[in-house]
């Protein structure tokens, strides 16, 4: 995927000249990228607008006065290409740690070097540390940056693991739809230097040695107890330290205290919600924030869909800001720490499935009594009319009638929309009785409650399900022989 979207900016620099490759360039920050066609064309990357830059693409180098990159890049061992492609912190460092020798004799090798803008973002006292001790700790740190065989980016497949040259410790590798390829979650920003003994790719960051899994990340954090309370109690915290290919999006400690005291009482007590909940915050793939360059839409663990996307250099789930770490890389995934508990429908009650849409409903059980008379253990089936049904005529309807009428909209137990049929019989929490029925043509499946038919957004919650009403039900209170009786005109 790598090399086709490079093709595909090669394609885009043609009128440049040979072997020119066009890139997006965030505004206001370094970041280039082989882009997308919908990035392309959206003149963005992540929200925020990219321009564009021609530059020669990996293997070619300008001649003056020609057009384009015509000429070959001179060939030559790991430690000069280093010096190449301009990664000069990395070839200083491999100078003085003494794996110059090494990278500029025999073998096969594939360097994921960092630029030298990665060396800069590193933390200050971690690269003091480094230079302080060059013959162990950095030369180690280099060695884990190092596979002691040919890897171009064709050969870094999705899930790929590599032993690297530091005590064979791995290296994990994702290659995404757009073309992205990571290693540890740093973007190969150029691959495919090809070396004599090998092949260098820049990478965006200092990858440091993985050894912990989900599990033991989320056991040891102090910002992550309470999510550890809550993957024991649902039986799941086990999973975490399986083998796998996860990312899971981490609420901290202060967004677990953002629930209501009652919300979280009630999730603790319930394992099924608990599992429900916890799944919902995991992908079983691994997605770096470097993979992410416009909104994706994931299924989780639990089933339903969430979508990740990028706002410059935060991630966003759902549409929202609320990533406050990302990429901390385990041996089965990745984490990023989360501002915000992700609810699922499945881990809410019934009168927690209501929408705006459907606040005018919400307002007036709560008002008629009806939703504090609603057990908590107890399953329920809400019929919930849309704000456009209580127009000023209902609204004006005297409040017993009405309390009369909804209690029509509330079932003694909880059905799914797979669970109705047609003839079938429910009965709601006042004792009456509804009556269903399902019309079916060639291009039109309805179904319909007494007067009223169903619309699309019927939900299921931990205690209840919901379903969206067009109008006011009415049920039939007497039969078709005595109605037509009383009428009087027929005999």
């Amino acid at each position: 995927t790598y090399y086709m979207v490079c093709c595909m900016q090669n394609t885009l620099a043609v009128p440049t000249g040979p072997n020119v490759c066009a890139l997006q360039q965030v505004m206001g920050t370094k970041k280039k990228y082989f882009s997308t066609c919908r990035n392309w064309y959206q003149g963005a990357i992540c929200g925020k607008k990219a321009t564009v830059l021609y530059e020669c693409c990996p293997g070619y180098m300008k001649l003056e006065g020609m057009k384009g990159c015509p000429a070959v890049a001179p060939i030559d061992n790991v430690y000069g290409t280093l010096g190449l492609v301009k990664a000069i912190s990395t070839q200083e460092y491999s100078h003085i740690s003494k794996l110059r020798e090494e990278i500029e004799g025999s073998g096969s090798y594939t360097f994921f070097a960092p630029s030298n803008d990665a060396w800069n973002l590193l933390d200050g006292e971690v690269r003091s540390a480094l230079e302080s001790n060059v013959n162990i700790e950095l030369y180690n740190a280099l060695h884990y940056h190092m596979a002691n065989k040919r890897l171009q980016t064709k050969d870094l497949k999705n899930g790929l693991v590599v032993d690297s040259m530091y005590n064979e410790l791995e290296l994990y590798i994702n290659h995404y739809s757009n073309g992205i390829v990571t290693v540890n979650c740093a973007r190969i920003i150029h691959g495919n230097q090809v070396a004599t003994n090998g092949v260098v790719h820049i990478i965006d960051r200092v990858i440091t040695a993985v050894g912990n899994t989900i599990q033991d990340v989320i056991e040891v954090d102090d910002d992550l107890t309470t999510l550890n309370d809550v993957a024991l109690a649902s039986g799941l915290l086990d999973k975490l330290g399986q083998p796998g290919q996860y990312t899971l999006f981490a609420p901290t400690n202060d967004a677990f205290a953002k629930l209501d005291s009652d919300v979280m009482q009630r999730l603790m007590g319930d394992k099924g919600v608990l599992q429900a909940l916890l799944n919902f915050h995991m992908l079983n793939s691994v997605q770096c924030s470097e993979g992410i360059m416009s909104g994706q839409t994931f299924e989780t663990l639990e089933g339903h869909n969430i979508e990740i996307g990028c706002d410059g250099e935060s991630l966003t789930v759902n549409g929202i800001k609320m990533v406050l770490k990302k990429d901390i890389v385990t041996t089965n995934g990745v984490i990023h720490l989360i501002d915000e508990v992700l609810m699922p429908d499945s881990a809410k009650q019934v009168m927690e499935l209501l929408t705006p849409s459907q606040s005018t409903f919400s307002d007036m059980v709560s008002e008629l009594g009806l939703s504090a008379a609603m057990e908590a253990k107890a399953e329920y089936t809400l019929l919930a009319p849309l704000n456009s049904v209580f127009t000023d005529e209902v609204m004006a309807i005297d409040q017993s009638f009405l309390k009369v009428i909804l209690e029509n909209h509330i079932l003694k137990e909880k059905i799914t929309l797979g669970q109705l049929y047609n003839g079938q019989r429910l009965e709601t929490i006042a004792g009456k009785f509804l009556r269903v029925f399902i019309y079916r043509t060639v291009s039109l499946c309805a179904v319909c409650i007494e007067n009223s038919c169903l619309v699309r957004g019927s939900k299921e919650g931990s205690n209840g399900a919901l379903h969206l009403m067009k109008t006011l039900m009415k049920p039939a209170e007497t039969t078709m022989f005595q109605i037509l009786t009383d009428n009087g005109r027929f005999k």
